[in-house]
């Protein structure tokens, strides 16, 4: 049995899509329409259970429809709604392998390691504001945003889960003070 953390999150189901069981997934990446992948894990309470995929069509940058093999009507597919989606590691290609290639959304749920500081938090989510990448993480309770840039990315282990940067300095004594 497949464990999350054998896993990517690649988005979550958000809500129904016409009366025939589709459903709209807002997308954590471009994994799920980039690749032909024949099914998904789906998180329900806690466990991952597979679901053959009919069909995924993209909606827009942010979301796409996804047809699930038996999922026939609007009252089964809203069951679904709030969960998330996962696909297994050896699922997805084989993105790390040249750094100027990482999709930085497919990075919730690594654990952020500062070179100085150790340890800080798994990555919660990602945001864009006008084409500066920024990690999300909670420290003590507190929302920080760290810049994604090339300058201060040190190591990236896949296996475990952990990405390794050189935090710009004084940034999160800035946000715990």
């Amino acid at each position: 049995m497949l464990r999350i953390e054998d896993c990517y999150l690649t988005g979550s189901f958000i809500k129904t899509h016409g009366v025939k069981g589709e459903l709209v997934a807002k997308k954590n990446s471009d994994l799920l329409e980039r690749n032909k992948l024949e099914s998904i894990l789906v998180d329900i309470d806690g466990g991952l259970v597979p679901f053959f995929i009919n069909g995924i069509n993209k909606r827009n940058h942010s979301s796409v429809k996804i047809i699930l093999e038996d999922m026939d009507t609007e009252a089964k597919a809203k069951r679904f709604i709030g969960c998330d989606i996962y696909i297994p590691i050896k699922d997805a290609p084989d993105f790390i392998e040249d750094e100027d290639e990482i999709d930085p959304n497919i990075l919730i749920g690594f654990t952020y390691i500062d070179e100085e500081k150790g340890e800080l938090g798994k990555i919660e989510d990602i945001q864009d504001y006008a084409g500066n990448i920024v990690l999300v993480i909670t420290i003590k309770g507190e929302e920080v945003l760290i810049p994604f840039a090339d300058e201060n990315f040190i190591d990236l282990d896949e296996e475990n889960k952990n990405i390794t940067m050189d935090t710009p300095d004084g940034l999160i004594d800035l946000y715990l003070q």
